[in-house]
């Protein structure tokens, strides 16, 4: 084949676009799997949008677009002997050479490019000068000292910090909390007109005595040139850098500087920081701070990495302890459906960990999961426009479960690719929520609820939504107490809680401090006929409203009761055993959150049978749809004026703290932030009256609603929607259960919920026209997740599933057989339903 024929007709029929200056680049791993440059034949970089393929996604690519022209970039790990760095004109030869960290061997990657043309991969052509739009050119036709370079797109490609990590970066912090990085304040920063000029190479530190040629910094106010901190890269292990830049900021107030080493036309990838702002920023006006000493973004190329580069390299090789079991030496496992996910949290000194992950180990269990997004991910990904397909949730949710079932990341053969490192899905997913956007590490249970959420959110008729497998229906039956008249209502689960009381919890012999449970008694109880007094720390609240329940019918105060059944039976069901505030995870009374020694008697086989409810029965008489079901005059409840009684510790007036403490949902730490925002309104010290009206009138925030308080509502048999529907309505817990009763058909589902915060009635929700899978009430235990730590904010999460027969040990990236499976211990408990 003539390299140069059959370039030209790939160029002439539009398979081809020449890259700008601030092309997106796709090289770090492929666009339907997670092959990087480093595995069999590398990535194939199309030129017409610069997506990268492995080789079997390219062949699929090709064949459906009919791009067929690319750049296959292959990189290899190889050992070097240390050595002197040579230098002309004072610039490293080898540019951004990609050493690792570690101390002992060293090594770098050798990066390779050629050019291959569909459907002849086997054929590879190096010698590509004829065809100046790829080849690779160092300097165009112009003089050498004005930096005129072709942009070919191999010279693109191989210079080009990927469009990967400029994501990653442009999400992050210097602190690694994935954190937008802000707009610097000052962008409208005033310049020195002292006629300083800077080179465009050559660069030194300023200060007298230094002298140092790297990690240098550019003030953009005056164009002083100093070097700046040293940073630690790995243990024992730092950069060069004497902090000159900071003593300058300290002695002269010129907040913002530019690391001159990573200045290049992407100015997305440019390092600048704020002093007096404290973190990496971005400057809107960049280019022109630049020009104003002579510095051209066009003229210049990448030399250095940014401070979050080296961040994120760090990140990436250090070396987490993992938990064991028992300290067992455990046989690893490998093939299709045991493939480890590498935990996307920050480095040691960070705190924080994503470890939410492991619910994609339990979802591959379950078959729906594996058919919407393992056996038809190719479809979806065709189906997706290639410019999407990074930031489309179905896409990268494919992306995952494929991989985890394929294999291909689980080989001894090759343990260097064994595991996967699932982060744009994270951030995908997570999109712009407020929790799951950062690393930090949240409740799994409160994730599985928001994930189904955004699954069903972006399924579509006629797809499968997945979760159907795993949601099913809870009858409600509310009782009058005094006239013994009923009330049922429905609603829609995913996880069915097991609340533990106080009285349920047996000492272990010889075991100070440690309990057991049995798990049948917990769901005995959770089944039973409820009076609320099993959640504790509300129990004033709860008794002060119940008690004061007054019948529609007969006017008498004897209270009402509540008993939840099951409507449907789900294909697979999810237990949650460790509700964090009461249960598993308990408050000290210094107010710590910590978690109880508690061992969960689990049952292997289930048999729920006997907990199937029927709805209304014909002996039954309803109560009337427009009886009232709470008490006529509301009175400031006990827990409002509890969190008031600490709000006035800190010297406010009494009035000012039960108002507070009333508009933010007896929130201390809300009712505080609010009292600071309201003390200037005229009546702030007036006294309190217990409105009738919505107090977000008042202009409470009305999303900031305390999880905890859901939780509450959420053990009497309510859902979580339901819940925290209801406390954005009202301001108090016993108010929210008052308001539930008397408002349960105006509740709407929960994606108009989302759109809009206001009460609005009912368009035939999900609970009411929805179709669920219902079957037999026998289930068999095939996966645990298990917390390790004294908080469930912080500490390590495992996973343990039940696959071919016997139990694997999911820790992050390290898959094994499970020779001790924790089943006492675990958090969250998955069952499948048998026959």
């Amino acid at each position: 084949m003539d390299f140069e024929d059959a370039a030209r007709v790939a160029i002439e029929n539009n398979m081809f676009s020449k890259p700008t200056g601030d092309q997106k680049i796709f090289k770090d791993q492929c666009a339907y799997c997670f092959k990087d440059p480093h595995f069999k034949d590398g990535l194939f970089i199309n030129l017409k949008n610069y997506h990268a393929f492995c080789r079997e996604h390219a062949e699929i690519y090709s064949n459906n677009t009919g791009n067929k022209l690319y750049v296959q970039f292959e990189s290899t790990k190889v050992i070097i002997e240390e050595r002197a760095e040579e230098r002309i004109d004072g610039e490293p030869t080898s540019k951004m050479t990609k050493l690792t960290i570690e101390a002992d061997p060293k090594y770098e990657f050798e990066d390779k490019y050629c050019v291959v043309i569909h459907p002849d991969y086997s054929q590879k052509f190096h010698d590509v000068e004829s065809v100046v739009e790829i080849a690779e050119y160092e300097f165009g036709n112009t003089k050498k000292n004005f930096y005129v370079f072709y942009f070919s797109a191999i010279k693109t490609i191989a210079k080009a910090t990927s469009a990967e990590r400029l994501a990653l970066m442009s999400s992050s912090s210097n602190a690694w909390d994935a954190d937008i990085k802000l707009i610097t304040k000052h962008v409208d920063l005033v310049q020195h007109d002292n006629g300083k000029r800077l080179a465009l190479s050559g660069w030194q530190c300023e200060e007298d005595g230094c002298g140092l040629s790297e990690n240098l910094w550019l003030n953009l106010t005056d164009g002083a040139v100093r070097c700046g901190r040293s940073q630690f890269v790995a243990e024992g292990k730092k950069t060069e850098g004497n902090g000159h830049m900071q003593d300058y900021y300290a002695a002269s107030g010129f907040p913002l500087v530019v690391k001159l080493g990573t200045i290049s036309p992407n100015l997305d990838s440019v390092d600048v920081y704020s002093y007096d702002e404290d973190d990496a920023v971005i400057d809107p006006n960049l280019e022109k701070h630049l020009k104003h000493f002579g510095l051209d973004p066009s003229k210049l190329e990448k030399t250095a990495k940014s401070t979050i580069e080296m961040e994120l390299d760090m990140n990436e090789k250090w070396e987490w302890a993992k938990c064991t079991e028992d300290g067992a030496v455990l046989e690893p496992i490998y093939g299709p459906g045991y493939t480890g996910l590498i935990n996307t949290g920050s480095s040691c000194y960070m705190n924080s960990v994503w470890e939410k992950i492991y619910v994609l180990q339990a979802l591959i269990q379950v078959d729906s999961f594996c058919e919407r997004y393992g056996e038809v991910a190719i479809d979806t990904f065709l189906r997706c426009p290639i410019e999407d397909i990074h930031t489309d949730f179905n896409c990268q949710f494919s992306k995952v479960i494929r991989a985890m079932l394929s294999g291909d990341y689980s080989s001894e053969a090759d343990p260097s690719h064994n595991s996967i490192k699932p982060l744009q899905f994270k951030r995908v997913a997570a999109g712009n929520h407020r929790e799951f956007s950062t690393s930090k590490q949240q409740d799994v249970e409160e994730y599985i609820r928001f994930l189904f959420e955004k699954i069903s959110e972006n399924t579509r008729d006629p797809m499968l939504d997945p979760t159907d497998s795993l949601k099913f229906q809870t009858w409600n039956r509310f009782e009058d107490v005094a006239t013994q008249k009923v009330r049922y209502t429905s609603q829609e689960e995913v996880i069915l809680r097991l609340p533990i009381p106080e009285g349920m919890l047996k000492p272990i012999p010889e075991s100070e401090g440690r309990f057991t449970v049995d798990m049948m008694d917990a769901i005995r109880g959770a089944f039973d006929k409820q009076f609320v007094e099993v959640i504790l720390s509300v129990k004033i609240v709860f008794n002060s409203f119940f008690q004061g329940y007054k019948s529609p019918i007969t006017g008498e105060a004897k209270g009402a009761t509540n008993t939840m059944s099951f409507k449907t039976f789900p294909d697979f069901l999810f237990f949650q055993v460790s509700v964090r505030f009461l249960f598993k995870f308990a408050y000290t009374n210094e107010g710590i959150q910590k978690k109880l020694d508690l061992e969960f008697e689990v049952c292997e086989d289930l048999d729920l049978t006997e907990y199937r409810g029927t709805g209304q029965k014909d002996n039954e008489e309803a109560l009337p749809e427009d009886a009232p079901t709470g008490p006529a005059a509301p009175q400031i409840p006990a827990n409002v004026l509890a969190v008031a009684e600490q709000v006035q510790m800190m010297g406010f007036l009494r009035n000012s703290c039960i108002r507070a403490a009333y508009y933010s949902n007896g929130n201390a730490e809300v009712a505080t932030n609010w009292l600071m925002e309201h003390m200037d309104d005229a009546d702030i010290n007036d006294e309190f009256v217990m409105p009738s009206a919505n107090p977000t009138a008042r202009g409470a925030p009305i999303r900031q609603v305390d999880p905890y308080n859901v939780a509450s509502i959420v053990e009497m048999g309510f859902s979580n929607h339901q819940a925290t529907y209801a406390l954005k309505q009202v301001a108090t817990v016993a108010e929210a259960i008052e308001w539930l009763f008397a408002n349960m058909d105006n509740i709407p589902d929960e994606s108009a919920a989302a759109a809009s915060d206001a009460p609005a009635p009912s368009t035939g929700g999900a609970s009411s026209s929805k179709t669920y899978s219902d079957g037999s009430g026998k289930y068999k235990l095939i996966g645990m997740i298990s917390h390790m730590g004294s908080r469930p904010d912080s500490g390590h999460y495992v996973a343990h599933m039940l696959k071919d027969g016997k139990w694997v040990l999911f820790n992050d990236e390290k898959v094994a057989l499970s020779q001790d499976p924790p089943k006492k211990l675990a958090y969250i408990y998955l069952y499948k339903r048998v026959v």
